[in-house]
């Protein structure tokens, strides 16, 4: 593939980008109010040295988290580039980790999925350089969630065209999605993929590494975990599914805490929304009133306090008492769940976080998480910003440089509006103009006729302001006719701009939101990870643009 690293990235805020809110744009650009609902400055060397002196302090027990994590990245064949020692490692109190994650997406989700785990990489790095630390990054896989619709498709390019790729068992996991077994049902996607992907010196074993992770008798967690292993082989990248009996076992104590007190978690979180509001942010959360979920195999259950002491579960009414609740807490913790709120908490109680590298949801999950970590006596840790990119492929920025585009322009309007711009740009004759001046023409002459008119008969006024309103409503119409016959005649124009679109905005949404990697890795192989890599820059957080 092109060396793209002869070139430095050309750069945007965050807040160029329509679809990123202004409370992360804000948070990754530093610029307005942002800033001051985080507990440390990312930049600043004495906060990273105070976010990891205090993170070596969480883990309530390291021994039982790294036998933990030696299983299960055995079990996941991710036991190559030092992961077993970077396990090991955790157990002294000194590691500290550098965390991010997400839900288990098919055949690996979206583009970001490899801007989150690279952003990571490069932290734990920094942090090891600043603070004479040995920094662990933890990819920490979130299958609990209960959103199957959500990681049920990908996205890929074929042929300049979007195709879905879509996982439909029947039926449908109702409960927790990471640990549903993919079955059958899985060959349609994979199948659909390797239709997709052309012929390239590279498809055999990046087509074979989703086939390889994505067996019938896999769980969608165990293939999303494998799939990360393979991309991220040799990074010393150590993965976490903290849906294990042994975990949940050390997070009873945060549980019964949520249960006892959620009320002053719950004021934490408004109090923080509300001030954002008055910051001209908008509310990310609004919390619940209590903060773990009871899961059952159909389900994830939201648990309601009482004012007796009770608590009800909302879904059908049961109701325990204090002490049931506490039994349930210390012989069934692998049923609770936490809930947005809490799922940090739950993380950074488990783990030494110093640094989590957060998309803009999750920043602006944060910045109302301030007094939540207080709630439990302890610090949020550094919130990082995901390296945030877009891929310019050579023969899209032809088609940008052919008409004077950029990709700003692309991600601020539909291919339809390009089209117009472009088409009406490029005409000889300047339309606008033209009919401008007709215009001006026609409204002066009528204006010249309307006092001659009154002269000889007053109401004869309305008459001259009807044909000026007819006489309007042609030019529009004709000036549409020929705007129109004009882009008649650029359907290679057209097809130019779509396919810029596509590229660009697949779905009118931003790439790195949308495509899988798949498609860029068949062409310019798997190398494409260290340019994404090499791009990444802790001081700076832009959205990068990367021509390939």
């Amino acid at each position: 593939m092109p060396n793209t690293l002869d070139t430095p990235a050309r750069c945007l805020p965050w807040a160029d980008l329509d679809a990123i809110p202004a409370l992360a744009a804000d948070y990754a650009d530093g610029t307005g109010t942002a800033a001051s609902y985080f507990a440390y400055d990312r930049h600043d060397i004495g906060d990273q040295q105070a976010a990891a002196d205090v993170a070596a302090t969480r883990p309530q027990d390291r021994t039982v988290l790294a036998d933990v994590l030696a299983e299960q990245n055995a079990a996941w064949g991710n036991d190559s580039g030092g992961v077993q020692a970077n396990i090991d490692a955790l157990r002294d109190p000194d590691t500290i980790a550098v965390v991010t994650g997400q839900q288990v997406g098919l055949f690996g989700g979206p583009l970001y999925t490899l801007y989150k785990t690279s952003t990571a990489l490069a932290w734990a790095k920094h942090l090891a350089d600043t603070t004479g630390r040995t920094v662990v990054p933890v990819f920490w896989i979130e299958g609990e969630d209960h959103d199957f619709e959500e990681i049920a498709h990908t996205h890929v390019l074929s042929r300049n065209d979007v195709v879905t790729l879509d996982y439909a068992p029947d039926p449908a996991p109702a409960g927790p999605v990471g640990p549903h077994t993919l079955g059958d049902a899985i060959r349609a996607p994979l199948n659909a993929l390797d239709e997709a992907l052309p012929p390239s010196d590279f498809k055999p074993s990046v087509y074979g590494a989703i086939a390889d992770a994505y067996t019938s008798e896999r769980t969608l967690e165990d293939a999303f975990a494998r799939l990360i292993a393979t991309w991220f082989a040799d990074t010393g990248l150590v993965l976490l599914n903290p849906d294990d009996r042994r975990l949940k076992q050390l997070v009873r104590p945060l549980i019964a805490h949520d249960m006892d007190h959620s009320a002053a978690a719950v004021e934490a979180v408004h109090t923080a929304g509300q001030a954002l509001q008055a910051d001209g942010y908008h509310m990310q959360v609004q919390a619940r009133p209590t903060n773990f979920f009871w899961m059952e195999d159909d389900g994830r259950y939201a648990i309601d306090a009482n004012d007796d002491g009770t608590f009800t579960l909302r879904h059908d009414g049961r109701t325990w008492s204090r002490d049931e609740l506490q039994r349930r807490i210390d012989e069934q913790p692998e049923r609770f769940s936490p809930n947005v709120v809490t799922r940090p908490l739950v993380q950074d109680h488990l783990l030494p976080t110093a640094a989590y590298v957060a998309g803009p949801g999750e920043i602006s999950y944060f910045a109302q998480y301030r007094g939540v970590y207080e709630w439990i006596d302890t610090t949020m840790p550094l919130i990082v910003p995901r390296a945030s990119m877009t891929l310019v492929e050579s023969k899209v920025q032809k088609v940008l440089d052919k008409y004077e585009l950029s990709v700003r322009d692309v991600e601020h309007q539909t291919a339809e509006q390009l089209f117009q711009s472009v088409v009406v740009d490029a005409m000889e004759v300047d339309i606008d103009q033209t009919f401008g001046q007709t215009a001006s023409r026609i409204h002066k002459a009528l204006n010249d006729l309307k006092p001659t008119a009154e002269a000889v008969d007053a109401t004869l006024g309305r008459s001259v302001e009807a044909t000026r309103a007819a006489v309007v409503n042609e030019m529009n119409d004709l000036k549409q006719r020929v705007v129109r016959a004009e882009k008649r005649q650029q359907d290679e124009v057209r097809a130019q701009i779509e396919k810029v679109c596509v590229n660009l905005m697949p779905t009118q949404n931003l790439q790195e939101r949308t495509l899988n990697p798949t498609y860029f890795f068949n062409k310019y192989s798997m190398d494409l990870l260290d340019t994404i890599r090499a791009h990444i820059d802790v001081d700076d957080a832009s959205h990068r643009l990367i021509q390939l």
